[in-house]
């Protein structure tokens, strides 16, 4: 009997139905992988933009907010590492009970076809000692045959060839006297049963030669046969162990794999419960610092009134000065013109003719509509306007314009004008300057620079263009910027009216 080869494919096909449902499963997770790596994307860019929308914030409480923000957005990304480790542990744990499995079903056909092998061996032998053994008795027989054969060949000479008194019949008919006769024939008689035994003992030495002969041929049929047994029971017991050894592998392979999953498993569900410890944190601290902000803001109100009434005084003083000068500026020409009436009278008076010159009116308000020079060159991040508090959850105005430049870059007086007041601003702008342009197209016009790292005019008059300090972060600020602002008798308009 021919014995089945073993093939270790067939036992891999679960294997492969397994890994066709573990990459259904990969797909799956992938796929949320990315949803969650959008959503992700999408929470980056809003937690950018909140720098934008908390400027002008106590920094703490603008910190505490973009903190919380921050493990909002990675708490889903947290949450599906640690779902996926948990698959992969799970996926992990099966591939390693299936590689187990398959390593013991290795190892037990392994020890099949070992046995087998053996057993086939030990056929083998016995059917080639069989063999010897028929090969000793067939060279025997006919050894045994052949000097059998040659006894009787000259006993059937002697009786029927020899000559006279040579021949058993010569010795039987030549005897001499009657007893002598008797004898002769009796030995004759001896020599005729032993003629006869041999030709028994001939026949059965032929019979069992033919039977010996035909016994080795199936021995050597059988050995034949039990060669090629051997041979295929020695592949399979080879095939079988090289099946083991990689079975034993995969299954190492396999446990390695559970073990390191579940410790990614572990490490993710420790990174998931300290984003979540944090966002705990962060959430109180948000609280606290949102009761500081209102108390902050507050004061920013009064700092602001406090502004608000200087800038008002000032334009107040200014129109009162203006209207005054406008006065003065009419009242001279009103003279002007008197005297070049007076001229034009004495000249008709003597007979002659003079044409008045009528000096032009008096103009209130020359100035252009970009009477402002930017102070400093670079991208607006954030316009004026109101804009949603994330926070405080309400509108507020943000009086300026934010330009995003590098921290420590030139800022210079949009326009000739006196300085304010210039220095530390408890309010939230940090640095900050304050110049007075005068009266411009009926209003008082000021402009502030804000959040400056330092500040290289105190006060006194400044010309356009001339280096009042550098751009900074002070105050509450979220990072490196010049918020410009420009101010009408007092109250805060969008810079871009004058630039």
């Amino acid at each position: 009997m021919r014995v089945g080869a073993v093939r270790p494919g067939s036992r891999l096909t679960a294997v492969g139905v397994t890994l066709a449902c573990t990459v259904s499963l990969g797909s799956a997770l992938v796929a949320r992988a990315d949803d969650v790596q959008d959503q992700k994307r999408q929470a980056d860019k809003r937690i950018a933009a909140l720098g934008q929308q908390l400027e002008g914030t106590n920094a703490r409480l603008a910190s505490a907010y973009v903190n919380l923000e921050k493990t909002k957005a990675a708490l889903p990304g947290a949450q599906q590492r640690l779902t996926n480790a948990q698959a992969t542990v799970t996926r992990a744990e099966a591939a390693k009970t299936q590689a187990e499995d398959t390593e013991s079903r290795a190892l037990t056909a392994e020890a099949a076809a070992r046995a087998h092998n053996e057993e086939a061996a030990q056929k083998l032998a016995v059917a080639q000692a069989n063999e010897a053994r028929a090969k000793e008795q067939l060279t025997k027989t006919e050894s045994q045959l052949s000097s059998s054969q040659d006894t009787l060949d000259a006993y059937a000479a002697d009786v029927f060839q020899g000559g006279g008194s040579e021949s058993q019949f010569g010795l039987v008919f030549g005897a001499g006297s009657p007893q002598e006769f008797a004898d002769r024939l009796i030995m004759a008689d001896t020599a005729s049963n032993v003629a006869s035994d041999t030709v028994d003992r001939l026949a059965t030495m032929h019979a069992d030669n033919v039977s010996t002969r035909a016994y080795l041929a199936s021995v050597r049929a059988e050995i034949a046969q039990l060669k090629q047994e051997a041979e295929v029971a020695l592949q399979n017991a080879e095939a079988a162990a090289a099946a083991a050894t990689q079975a034993k592998e995969q299954a190492i392979v396999a446990k390695q794999n559970a073990e390191t999953a579940r410790t990614n498993a572990e490490t993710a569900k420790s990174e998931l419960d300290k984003l979540k410890a944090q966002q705990s944190a962060y959430a109180k601290d948000l609280q606290a610092q949102k009761a500081s902000e209102q108390a902050d803001l507050a004061a920013a109100k009064v700092e602001s009134a406090r502004l608000n009434a200087i800038l008002v005084e000032r334009a107040r003083q200014a129109r009162l000065a203006e209207q005054r000068r406008l006065a003065k500026l009419e009242a001279e020409r009103q003279a002007k013109i008197r005297a070049e009436q007076k001229k034009a009278a004495d000249a008709r008076k003597k007979g002659q003719s003079y044409t008045p010159k009528v000096p032009p009116p008096v103009v209130a308000d020359p100035t252009p509509s970009n009477f402002l020079s930017r102070p400093a060159i670079g991208p607006t991040t954030s316009g004026f306007g109101m804009r949603w508090h994330p926070v405080l959850q309400k509108w507020m105005l943000h009086d300026g314009l934010d330009w995003g430049i590098a921290c420590g870059t030139p800022v210079y007086a949009a326009a000739p004008g006196d300085i304010v007041r210039a220095g530390w601003r408890p309010s939230g702008w940090g640095n900050q300057v304050v110049i007075d342009h005068g009266i411009h197209r009926g209003v008082d016009l000021v402009t502030t620079y804000n959040h400056l790292s330092s500040i290289v005019k105190w006060g006194g008059q400044v010309n356009r263009g001339q280096l009042i300090g550098y751009s900074g972060t002070t105050g509450y600020s979220t990072g490196c910027h010049l918020h410009f602002g420009v101010y009408e008798d007092g109250t805060p308009v969008n810079p871009n009216k004058w630039l």
